[in-house]
């Protein structure tokens, strides 16, 4: 009986270290596949990053509502000339216009946002030059899923 339990417990002692490692080593290649599915951006991400990329460009260029960047049917506008509310999406750009046509700009990114959540938004600022002088302001910017795309749901200028 004696020879019996040693052979075993050897058995064991070799046999338990090369399982283990085999769990380890099917959780770690588990793990590395689930972290890289998580760095890849889905296409809802994909498109939301594009369109703030658009929306970048069209107040670099001072043509934003020139530019193909949709607005829904109701945006909310805000921006310090006075305008304040709902509009729609050719008066929002109109407004926009207007904001932008008295101001070269000097730089502007959007430093901050989530491209996650089901309404994603950016914010960043804004840098100007109006009647030579050089001034900034922060812009935010927040979109929405409408008619099976996202558009700018609201655009506050502070």
């Amino acid at each position: 009986m004696r020879p019996l339990v040693l052979l075993l417990a050897a058995l064991f002692v070799f046999e338990a270290p090369a399982q283990l490692r085999s769990i380890q080593q099917r959780k770690t290649k588990k793990d590395s596949i689930i972290d890289r599915s998580a760095a890849t951006p889905s296409v809802q991400q994909v498109d939301v990053r594009k369109l703030f990329g658009q929306i970048e460009h069209g107040i670099l260029n001072s043509s934003l509502a020139s530019s193909p960047i949709p607005f829904a049917q109701q945006v909310f506008i805000n921006v310090p000339s006075g305008e304040s509310g709902y509009f729609s999406s050719n008066q929002g750009a109109s407004i926009l216009q207007t904001y932008f046509s008295g101001r070269v700009p000097i730089s502007f990114q959007f430093t901050r946002y989530s491209d996650k959540a089901p309404n994603p938004y950016a914010t960043g600022r804004f840098t100007f030059v109006k009647r030579g002088q050089r001034e900034s302001a922060q812009i935010y910017v927040s979109l929405v899923f409408q008619d099976s795309r996202w558009v700018i749901s609201q655009f506050n200028i502070y």
